[in-house]
């Protein structure tokens, strides 16, 4: 075979994984949906529930060329949360994960999680667009505290919004669109873990980009 089809047959290889996550350097890794089929549930994620009697409904949707992971809550759901968990190990020395998020529906909440060491132990980022409220959680045997929390945040509830956590040994920083909203130290979990989406049972939510690495913020840079 000639170099020009050697070429052309790896590209089509690679064309052809539309599930392989996108890597920006050997630290970071990109979760996009691009190229998957809408209304399935997508590759990649172990999907967990808790307080729910059902199974959590985790499709791909599209608006326009953009693909997203929607969590299609229902009012019966009232009460429980779902994990979209990836099964992806976290990079060595992993810092920070973030991913964009957005409410299409009036009800509940959604965020991010991270050291995550099975479906009852992990931090959460929980973002309740209806009372303009985060809050930075740690939940244990699948009771959730409070650690630090904001409640006057005022964004667009219809909007799409990047929740962003950095955290380096116990400190723990929590970002949406770039601006640093909490900051708070914790020892709960010191193991890496994994990381995921999280909603709570009767939110139609949606989540894109999602990405996990170790870039430094302007804290880390600033040594604050």
């Amino acid at each position: 075979m000639s170099a020009a089809g050697t070429t052309t047959l790896i590209l089509a290889l690679v064309l052809a994984l539309p599930f392989a996550p996108v890597r920006s350097h050997s630290a970071d890794v990109l979760r996009t949906f691009e190229g998957e089929t809408v209304g399935r549930a997508p590759s990649g994620f172990v999907f967990r529930v808790a307080r729910e009697s059902a199974p959590a409904h985790w499709v791909l949707q599209r608006e326009g060329t953009n693909s997203f992971l929607a969590h299609l809550g229902e009012p019966s759901m009232r009460g429980g949360f779902s994990l979209a968990i990836l099964e992806t190990p976290l990079p060595a020395g992993a810092t920070f994960v973030s991913a964009r998020t957005r409410r299409a529906g009036q009800d509940g909440s959604l965020g991010v999680v991270w050291r995550l060491q099975d479906a009852d132990n992990y931090y959460l980022a929980k973002l309740d667009l209806a009372r303009q409220d985060i809050g930075l959680y740690r939940v244990v045997r699948g009771n959730r505290v409070r650690i630090e929390g904001e409640d006057d945040l005022e964004l667009d509830p219809n909007a799409w919004h990047t929740l962003k956590i950095v955290q380096e040994e116990t400190d723990i920083r929590v970002y949406i669109g770039g601006i640093r909203v909490l900051r708070a130290r914790d020892r709960t979990f010191a193991a890496s873990g994994a990381a995921g989406l999280w909603s709570t049972g009767d939110a139609i939510a949606h989540f894109d980009d999602v990405r996990i690495g170790t870039e430094k913020d302007e804290d880390s840079r600033r040594g604050r």
